[in-house]
Order: C-alpha cells, then structure tokens, then sequence
C-alpha cells in the first residue's frame, strides 16, 4: 500500500465513523429535550425513545442473518440507510406521539443495523480500531453539541435535516472505501447446532449483565438531558454532553494498550463501577459542578469501553451471531427499563429517581464478579500494522 493510498483509505475509513456518530448524535443526545419542548409527558417520552430498542430488537437479528446470507455488507447498508434518512425527515415534521414512536423506531433500527458492519470494518481494516474508532466519538461529539445548538436557537427541524445529509454521507463514505459485497455464507446443520451452542452456554450470564447494564445506560441517557436542562439550560447541557464525548476518545485511542490485558470479569466490573459512580452523583449531589464533572469524566467512557467489551467477549468463531444475539439483548433491556424509568419518573423527581439507578447499579457490580467469561485468543484492537 502507497503511502497516498494509506492516506486516501483512511480518510474513506474514517468518514463512515464520523458521519455515522454523528447522524446518531444529532437524532438522539436530545431527543428527550426535544420531545419535552413539544408537550410530551415523561411517559409519552419513555415510550417514543423506547421505540429505538424495541425496533431495533425486532429488525437486527432479521438484517444481521441477511448481512451473512446475502453477503450485501455494502449494498444493504447503503439501502438502509437512505431508509433511516427518509424516516428520520418525516420524523421531524411529525407531533403525533404514535407516529413518533414508530418513525424514531424505524429511523433508529435501520441505523443500528449498520453498526456491525462498521465495527467489523473497523476491527478487521489495516488500521488499528483505536485509530478510526476515535472518530465515531469526535462525530458524536460534536452531533451532540451542534443539537444542543440547534434546539437553543429553535430550529429542531434542522436536526432531522442533518440527520438525514449526514446519513446519506455515511452511505457514499462506504462506497468510497472500496468496501466489496462478501460470498453469502452457508451454515451446515453441524455447524448452526455448534454455534447454539456457543451462545447457550457461556454468553447466558453475559447477556443478563448486558440487559440491565443497557436498560440502566439507555434509561439514564434519556433523563440525563432533562437533569442538565434543569440546571444549565439547554445549550449548556449540549456542551457537557459534548465534552463527556470527548473522553471517549483516549479510552479509543488507548484501546489496544489494555483491552487485551484485561479480563472479562475483569472489564465488566469496570464498566459496572462506573455506572455507579455515575448514578451516585446523579442521585445524592446537589452540586451541580459534581454532576457535570463526574458525567463528562464516565459517561461516554462507560458506554464506549462496553461496546469494546462486547467485542471482545463475543470474539471466536461464531462472533457475528453471538453481537446479534448480544445486540438483541441490549434493545430488550433498554426498551424495558426506559419504560419503568418513564412510569417512575412521572411519580418522583428526578433525582429520585435516579437514586434507583444507584441501588440497580451497585447490584449489578456485584453480579459481575460471578460472571467467568472464557479468555478470547483473538486481539481485536492492535491492527495490522503497529499503531499506526
């Protein structure tokens, strides 16, 4: 490879991170903001964010096996999302709570969809994953801060507008990679029973932690807007958001330097530990400089370092159906949780009720050192060449 041509691919590498981060940023970072600006209960809220987990539960395990049938990574990917684009616009132009919940499904499941392929682009291209990881973060970033911007001024159309350009450029980036269609995979008999059983036995208490460690992220990123507009107001709550982004890229960057020296156990515990300290100060601090310090420092660390985890632990043979079944999971517990959350929070304050996030978490610190995940000899974060 020239060096022009390194250049170039990584370039077309790392637009589909920052375009595709950044679709979803601007759509969901404040969309609960959005939705209160609009007249929406908290309940109503709940059930239109939900619609992301619930579609995406239903759609991803259907695409996940016509990716690996068909072979379409670059074909279907593109066709779903100019699909996201279209909902997501009529989205914007909607008030209709029903119609909200299932475009914000659609949008969101299309969209979802494609993020295995690009997280197999990024662990399998010649760059290392922390190289063109960090880009996804910088594009989330800077989605969330451009719609803190955007509601503050009152344009939320715009949102949905940029949604669907940055969609739409995500698709021509795949393109410009030279990303080719693969064979359609075939599974004998032997084979799909071994791969039961791969998913039955050693993932079962992995996907339980992953059910409600998802649901309490997924619940805790839909009410953590409506606290920092409380205090801060709306602009200010993108920009703490916008900085919590940012620290997700050293945990990136630094990836291949201690994702392959810790274990399982080890990892999941972090992340739990993490999501306490998080709830904590969420749910007993007055201090609002608390609150936005501890959110910026682990927030987006902790979601990032766990879609580093899954990968890593559902690494091996069977990897492809091990992320959709994890991936189901995942949209299962979040669809769940956000519900109880919304229901909760139409009786309690909010830091009320994040002082049940609090207890959950700390219960699930705990079931973490009961799980034993079997030790992965693959590294899915050093790449082919150094560290470049």
């Amino acid at each position: 490879m020239t060096e022009r041509k390194s250049i170039k691919g990584y370039l077309s590498y790392s637009s589909i991170y920052f375009f595709y981060f950044f679709a979803m940023a601007v759509f969901g970072s404040m969309l609960s903001v959005y939705l209160s600006g609009s007249g929406k209960t908290t309940g109503e809220i709940s059930l239109i964010v939900s619609a992301s987990g619930l579609f995406t539960m239903i759609a991803q395990p259907f695409l996940g096996v016509l990716y690996d049938r068909t072979g379409w990574r670059k074909r279907l990917s593109a066709i779903l999302l100019v699909i996201s684009a279209a909902t997501g616009i009529v989205f914007g132009f909607t008030q209709n709570t029903i119609a909200l919940f299932a475009l914000n499904g659609l949008s969101m499941a299309f969209l979802n969809s494609v993020n295995p392929v690009c997280e197999q682009l990024a662990s399998s291209s010649p760059y290392r994953y922390g190289v063109l990881r960090l880009w996804g973060a910088i594009g989330y970033a800077v989605g969330t801060q451009a719609a803190g911007m955007i509601l503050e001024l009152g344009a939320s159309v715009l949102l949905f507008v940029l949604f669907a350009a940055t969609s739409l450029i995500t698709c021509l980036s795949f393109h410009l990679t030279g990303l080719k269609d693969a064979a359609p995979v075939v599974k004998s008999p032997e084979k799909q029973s071994k791969e039961k059983a791969a998913l039955t036995l050693p993932l079962v208490l992995f996907a339980v932690f992953c059910f409600f460690f998802s649901g309490l992220t997924g619940a805790s990123g839909t009410y953590v807007p409506l606290l920092l507009q409380e205090k801060l107001g709306t602009s200010l709550a993108g920009t703490v958001l916008f900085l919590g982004t940012l620290m997700e890229i050293p945990v990136i960057f630094l990836s291949d330097r201690f994702m392959d020296k810790l274990n399982g156990r080890q990892l999941l515990a972090l992340n739990a530990l993490l999501l306490v300290a998080q709830t904590a100060a969420y749910s007993f601090s007055g201090s609002t400089v608390l609150i936005c310090a501890v959110l910026i420092l682990t927030k987006s660390v902790t979601t990032m370092l766990f879609i580093m985890v899954t990968l890593k632990v559902t690494s091996g043979k069977y990897a492809t159906t091990a992320l959709s079944v994890i991936a189901t999971v995942k949209s299962l517990g979040g669809v769940v949780l956000t519900n109880l959350a919304g229901q909760l929070a139409e009786n309690v304050n909010l830091q009320e009720m994040f002082n049940v996030f609090f207890w959950a978490s700390a219960t699930l610190l705990a079931f973490s050192f009961v799980i034993r995940i079997p030790a992965s000899q693959k590294s899915y974060f050093a790449g082919e060449n150094g560290r470049l």
